[in-house]
């Protein structure tokens, strides 16, 4: 007979007074912040101004921030901007109208918790933007992000780029949309005259809120079983689906997938030849898809032409330049991946790609980070959330803070969201306080930030 393993849901061993008492606690601290939820897929987009990435209606009153970078003056990232219009009435010091506009020195270190904030990172705020008011174009000063400059190598983020190209300069553009959620701090504080909860129970049950309050507010349910047709299953009898993508007539729905997919080929190549350059039927494709326009739809024999190559890419292990068929599913999803970031700023060649294939790739969009470990009990830990917010509680995966004179408030954490390849030290985030104070004057100025790795 096997041992009785103690759980939560075993109504004879659990402690209701003390769950009580933690519940009270819990709720005694609960505040509540804004998830700024990234709407998927890109032919749903919302029309808000809120947004990640791209170019920011930055008005003509406003310079563009420069910081420094190894001692260098260099000009920032443009990250996000919220439009205070768009957000929930959470925080009585946060304005009701005008945009925030976040910019950081988004080089290779990310060490933005300086002795001078302003250096790395700054926030503006301008009251009036218009809904027309035009993007503001980068200065050709602007380094790569994170400092990709001539890639070496296949093992170069984003994967796509090619060995010897720069990486880009501006972020994947991607609306968001604001919703309430409800938070609580991590750390347990201290109460007068009242009980600390075990803190093992506490950080369990803040978990189990935290992926509670997320699914609520987003209306978004962790998929950690999803598969992909394309991907080997954990069976191991399993081949590339060729005759199922001989069949796909209308694929590649558009130029991008064409330039991706066979850069993603490329890459996959060299990292089992180690031949770091890319060969010339991968070039030839790459040029091809330039062609057609990467927000075009390519003609009925080029797609055919594209289909039958990737097929005949598929081969046995450690023989020449071809790949396994477990291999070239990964390189099929992540190409596919990068198509899709890539059309989020073209609406356009965002409604070429069909509606099948963005709902097969949607749970790489979920913001959750899913667990496959279990609980002592036998129960498996389903997720937790990996969400862009504004205020309220908000997790800090090495409790790093930086110096901020007054009460801090959270007021933005970007979350590492591999499927845009925004990413943050490994696989952290990046955080901008700011003083009560400064919030309720509307100082911007002394913004200060910090990236955390996880």
């Amino acid at each position: 007979m096997q041992a009785r393993t103690q759980s939560p849901y075993d109504a004879g061993l659990r402690d209701h007074q003390a769950e009580a008492e933690l519940e009270a606690y819990l709720c005694a601290h609960r505040k509540t912040g804004i998830v700024l939820q990234r709407a998927y897929p890109p032919t749903s987009f919302p029309r808000v101004r809120s947004r990640l990435g791209g170019l920011p209606q930055l008005p003509q009153a406003f310079e563009w921030p420069i910081g420094v970078s190894y001692g260098k003056s260099a000009p920032m990232h443009f990250l996000a901007q919220i439009d205070c219009a768009e957000l929930p009435r959470v925080e009585s010091m946060m304005p009701t109208q005008g945009m925030l506009f976040f910019f950081a020195v988004n080089d290779e270190e990310q060490i933005w918790d300086t002795d001078a904030p302003q250096e790395r990172v700054r926030v503006l705020y301008a009251l009036d933007v218009p809904a027309d008011q035009p993007e503001r174009q980068a200065p050709e000063q602007l380094r790569p992000i994170r400092d990709v400059n001539a890639a070496n190598s296949p093992y170069t983020e984003p994967g796509w780029l090619l060995p010897g190209e720069t990486g880009p300069r501006l972020h994947v553009q991607w609306p968001l949309v604001a919703r309430q959620i409800e938070t609580w701090p991590y750390d347990m504080p201290k109460s007068e005259g009242r009980c600390m909860p075990d803190v093992a129970a506490y950080h369990q049950r803040w978990s189990e809120l935290s992926l509670g309050a997320a699914v609520a507010a987003t209306g978004l349910m962790p998929n950690s079983d999803a598969v992909f047709r394309w991907e080997r299953p954990l069976s191991q009898d399993w081949k590339f689906p060729a005759q199922w993508l001989r069949y796909q007539y209308d694929f590649p729905q558009v130029g991008i997938m064409i330039e991706r997919l066979a850069r993603l080929v490329s890459n996959a190549r060299s990292k089992q030849t180690r031949h770091f350059a890319a060969d010339r039927d991968v070039l030839d494709w790459v040029e091809r898809a330039g062609r057609i326009g990467l927000d075009n739809t390519p003609d009925e024999a080029t797609r055919e032409a594209f289909r039958n190559w990737i097929i005949e890419q598929i081969g046995d292990e450690h023989k020449g330049t071809t790949l396994t068929d477990a291999k070239m599913g990964k390189v099929f999803t992540s190409g596919l991946l990068a198509s899709v970031a890539y059309v989020a700023g073209s609406p356009d060649a965002a409604r070429l790609i069909p509606l099948p294939l963005y709902n097969d790739l949607e749970g790489e969009h979920l913001p959750y980070e899913e667990s496959y470990r279990k609980h002592a009990d036998g129960r498996r830990y389903c997720a937790r959330p990996r969400v862009h917010r504004m205020l309220g509680h908000v997790p800090l995966l090495q409790r790093a803070m930086p110096d901020i004179e007054g009460e801090p408030v959270c007021l933005l954490q970007l979350a590492w969201d591999p499927a845009i390849d925004l990413r943050f030290g490994d696989c952290g985030q990046a955080t901008f306080w700011i003083s009560r104070e400064d919030l309720a004057a509307r100082n911007f100025d002394r913004v200060a930030a910090v990236v955390e790795s996880n």
